[in-house]
C-alpha cells in the first residue's frame, strides 16, 4: 500500500513525521514517526482524525493553538479542501516535543494519482525554521487580537479562513464558500444590527474596496454591531490589501475584533462628557456651552425669538451671611421655578447667578403674558428670587443683541429691587 519511493521524494530528511492517509476512512500508516513517550498513547488511535484529537487531549498542543489545529485537522475540513477543492492543506501550530514548545508545520500533500477511488494523501510534519517561527509568533500575537481573520479574493468572491469561531463556519449559521453570500446570509439572519446594515454593505462592497485600494493602500476600518450568542456587540472590521495585491489579483485580508467592552466604556464616558458640556451640574438646566451652540445654530436661519434675562437677587449677600450651601439652594430654587414655568429645554444658566430663557416661534402676545405672569409671581415674595427683563423680536439675526435688550430691562428691575432691599446691594 505504501509507495516508499514517492514518500522519500518529499525531502525525507526535512520531516520528523510522515504518514500515508486515506482521508475517507481515516486509515493511516506512519512511514516515519517521532519516537517519544508522549507520542505513544496517540498511536493507539484507529483513524488519523482520532489521532489528531488525541494529540490535543493529551496536552501536546498549547491551549492558544487548539482551535486552529482542530479546525484544520477535522474530517469535514480535510474532505472539503482535499476531495472537493483539491487544495493542499497547511496548518502551522505549536507542538510540545519533549520539554520544548516548537512551531510545527503540518501539510497534507495530494499525490498525482489521487482520486475518489484512491483517496490516499501524505501527511507531513516538520519543525519550522527560525524565520518562520518569528513570523508565526508574530501572527500568534496578532491572532489573539482578532477573532476572525480571512483571506479574500475579490475577483472570485472566494476566501480562505485563517481564524474564526467554529460556530461561524456551520451552514446553519449562514456559512457559504462565497464571501458575499456569507455576509449576505449573516445580514438576512439578523446578525448585523439593523441600523448598521447599510454602512456594512457599503464597506464590504467589492467594487468599493477595489476602487479605494487602487488609489490608497492604507487600512480601511468599520465599527458596527454584530450578534454573538444572542447579544449585539461592537466589533471592528479592518481591511488590508495583501502583499501581492494588484488590480488583476485583488486579494485582501479581513480582520475582525471585538471592541464592545472598551467601546461601551468609551460611549459612557462620552455621554458623561456631553452631559457636563450641555448641562449645568448644579441646576440641571442647559449650560453656557449649550447656550453658545443655540446662538450659533439659530443665527444660521434667524426668525422669531423671545428672551428672558434673569439675575438671582442677593446671592453674594446670602453666601456672605449664611454660607455657600444656602447660596446654592437659592440658585437651585430659582432654577426649578424657571424650568417649571418655561420648560427645562428653554432655560440656560450662563453664569453663577445669571439665567436666560430662549423661546422660538412664539407669538408676542403669548410671550408677554407668560413673562409678565412669571415676573408677578416673583414680586409677591417677601424677597423676590430674581430680577428679570424680557424682549421679543420677529426678525432676529443676532441672539446677543436680543439678550442685551432683555438684560438692560433686567437692570431696571434690579434697580427697583435694591430700593426695597438696600442691604443686599453689592
Amino acid at each position: 500500500m505504501m509507495d516508499q519511493k514517492m514518500v522519500e521524494g518529499i525531502l525525507w530528511n526535512d520531516y520528523y513525521k510522515v504518514a500515508w492517509v486515506n482521508i475517507v476512512t481515516g486509515d493511516y500508516d506512519f512511514v516515519k514517526i517521532l519516537e517519544t513517550e508522549e507520542e505513544k498513547p496517540c498511536l493507539e488511535a484507529r483513524t488519523i482524525y482520532e489521532y489528531s484529537e488525541l494529540i490535543v487531549s493529551t496536552g501536546l498542543v498549547p491551549d492558544d493553538d487548539v482551535e486552529q489545529y482542530q479546525r484544520c485537522t477535522n474530517r469535514s475540513f480535510i474532505m472539503k479542501e482535499v476531495m472537493e477543492k483539491r487544495s493542499r492543506v497547511t496548518v502551522n501550530f505549536r507542538r510540545i516535543i519533549g520539554s520544548a514548545v516548537r512551531w510545527v508545520r503540518l501539510e497534507v500533500v495530494i499525490p498525482d494519482d489521487f482520486s475518489e477511488a484512491h483517496p490516499w494523501v501524505v501527511y507531513t510534519w516538520k519543525e519550522s525554521d527560525a524565520g518562520t517561527c518569528s513570523v508565526e509568533d508574530a501572527m500568534q500575537m496578532l491572532s489573539q487580537c482578532f477573532h476572525k481573520i480571512l483571506r479574500v479574493d475579490l475577483a472570485s468572491d472566494s476566501f480562505s479562513v485563517i481564524k474564526a469561531y467554529p460556530k461561524a463556519l456551520l451552514p446553519e449559521n449562514g456559512y457559504s464558500d462565497s464571501f458575499s453570500e456569507w455576509y449576505g446570509n449573516n445580514i438576512s439572519m439578523g446578525d448585523v444590527f439593523e441600523q448598521d446594515v447599510n454602512e456594512f454593505l457599503k464597506f464590504v462592497s467589492a467594487d468599493r474596496i477595489r476602487s479605494r485600494f487602487r488609489d490608497d493602500r492604507s487600512c480601511q476600518r468599520l465599527r458596527y454591531r454584530r450578534r454573538y450568542d444572542g447579544q449585539y456587540r461592537w466589533v471592528y472590521m479592518e481591511l488590508l490589501p495583501s502583499v501581492e495585491y494588484t488590480d488583476d489579483y485583488p486579494v485582501i485580508m479581513v480582520y475582525v475584533r471585538d471592541i464592545h467592552d472598551d467601546y461601551a466604556s468609551e460611549l459612557t464616558r462620552q455621554k458623561a462628557l456631553e452631559y457636563f458640556c450641555n448641562y449645568d451640574t448644579l441646576t440641571g438646566l442647559h449650560s453656557r456651552f449649550c447656550y453658545n451652540n443655540f446662538c450659533r445654530d439659530f443665527e444660521e436661519h434667524g426668525g422669531v425669538l423671545a428672551a428672558i434675562f434673569a439675575d438671582v437677587n442677593g446671592l453674594k449677600f446670602t453666601n456672605d451671611t449664611q454660607g455657600h450651601e444656602f447660596g446654592d439652594q437659592l440658585i437651585t430654587g430659582f432654577a426649578e421655578r424657571l424650568g417649571a414655568q418655561f420648560g427645562v429645554n428653554s432655560c440656560f444658566r450662563i453664569s453663577g447667578d445669571e439665567f436666560v430663557v430662549l423661546i422660538e416661534n412664539i407669538s408676542r402676545e403669548e410671550f408677554l403674558t407668560q413673562a409678565e405672569r412669571f415676573h408677578d409671581s416673583l414680586q409677591v415674595m417677601n424677597v423676590p428670587q430674581a430680577s428679570v427683563g424680557w424682549a421679543w423680536e420677529d426678525h432676529v439675526s443676532s441672539v446677543d443683541e436680543l439678550i442685551r435688550v432683555a438684560e438692560a430691562r433686567m437692570y431696571d428691575d434690579k434697580h427697583e429691587f435694591y430700593k426695597s432691599h438696600p442691604e443686599m446691594k453689592r
